[in-house]
């Protein structure tokens, strides 16, 4: 890297905000996900939490969070509730204009969707996360962008809450602004490809504490948002909490 442009780099990462990073003393050293079976109905509204029985990040229905992960923690996302699907993304902290890209993570897996042990990758085909355990039936998609504010007005609802923006609001919180918003891994949204080549979009199948665990390959910002459509068959016409656990690679 040029001096300057190492120059322009550090300045802009001391100008930003700190990311909420769960404290080691907060986390616990293995993920439960029964720990979040039966209890999204107390934090549907609330913000970022901490549970005192192991420090987790609550997404509120219908919202979006940002967290920061070192390289070698264990980052889980879980459905509280079941049937909620979830937008996530991961930015290189060091580099945000590096994140995970879904076309190249299936272009370099050669899958619609990584297998555990499998990794994803950024815009220039290089490990940023690894799946590393699925405790859901692994039905997920890498084909769909974020909904957004246009798709909800087609549909006759200006101004209803959608993930781009929740995204944006995310970064923001971050200190991150990129040029675009990547296309995200819709965690359980149930939308495979038909035989006649058809996306169709089906309920999500996952079951309340199912949960997904990636391996931070570097240090990245995740984020998350609560996927927004509240109507079927996506999200089963309601929208519930999702729950992030970073485990410290010092404790695992």
């Amino acid at each position: 890297m040029h001096w300057l442009e190492r120059l322009q780099h550090e300045t802009r990462a001391r100008s930003r905000p700190p990311v909420n990073r769960l404290a080691p003393e907060s986390c616990v050293a293995k993920f439960d996900p029964a720990r979040f079976a039966g209890a999204g109905e107390r934090c549907q509204h609330g913000g970022v939490a901490a549970d005192g029985a192991g420090g987790v990040v609550v997404v509120p229905a219908q919202s979006g969070r940002a967290v920061l992960a070192r390289r070698g923690d264990l980052v889980a996302v879980a459905d509280v509730q079941g049937g909620q699907v979830g937008d996530l993304w991961a930015i290189d902290d060091a580099d945000p204009g590096r994140w995970l890209s879904a076309g190249h993570t299936r272009d370099r897996c050669e899958r619609l969707f990584p297998a555990v042990g499998e990794d994803f990758r950024d815009q220039h085909g290089d490990p940023i996360l690894r799946l590393t355990a699925d405790t859901s039936p692994g039905v997920h998609d890498m084909l769909f962008p974020a909904c957004d504010p246009p798709m909800y007005a087609a549909r006759g609802l200006p101004g209803h809450p959608n993930c781009r923006d929740n995204f944006l609001a995310a970064a923001a919180s971050a200190g991150l602004s990129l040029p675009v918003v990547p296309d995200p891994v819709n965690l359980f949204q149930n939308s495979a490809p038909q035989a006649d080549g058809r996306l169709v979009i089906d309920a999500a199948v996952s079951r309340p504490g199912d949960a997904l665990s990636f391996l931070a390959l570097r240090d990245v910002v995740i984020i998350v948002t609560s996927c927004a459509v509240d109507y079927p068959p996506l999200n089963d016409g309601r929208c519930t909490p999702l729950r992030i656990q970073i485990t410290p690679a010092t404790m695992g």
